[in-house]
């Protein structure tokens, strides 16, 4: 019971900063809301640029699997990738991130059975995107 509550403070707290940075995308502080947001990789999920924008796909996956998240992190962890992607100027980054966050997705809904509406409209938004390129 202690780690579930546990669990669920942490979620808490990652859902206080992820609401944070979306109002300083809005308040057009952008760098704040990436420095906010890359910390949370950092601290949180053991996660760097090398991780985030060098690893391949299938590398990142392996990656992320290895860390034995629960589904409730990985949850959260797309949320502040889909985010993060917005925030990078190079377009091939934005590719990069977007399709991480797609893979995260999937890993949610096929490894964990964890479906979110989110989740699911902004997948569909996405794909349409990339395969227009």
């Amino acid at each position: 019971m202690l780690k579930r509550d546990s669990l669920a403070a942490q979620m808490q707290q990652l859902s206080q900063v992820l609401a944070k940075v979306k109002r300083l995308i809005i308040e057009d502080a952008e760098e704040e809301a990436k420095k906010i947001s890359y910390a949370i990789f950092k601290e949180y999920y053991q996660l760097d640029d090398n991780d985030l924008l060098m690893l391949s796909e299938d590398e990142f996956l392996e990656k992320i699997k290895n860390k034995n998240l629960k589904p409730e992190e990985l949850n959260m962890l797309s949320y502040f990738i889909d985010e993060y992607a917005g925030l990078q100027d190079e377009f091939t980054l934005q590719i990069h991130l977007y399709k991480k966050y797609l893979l995260l997705v999937s890993l949610l809904e096929n490894e964990y059975q964890f479906v979110s509406l989110d989740h699911i409209s902004r997948r569909a938004v996405l794909q349409e995107q990339l395969s227009r390129l």
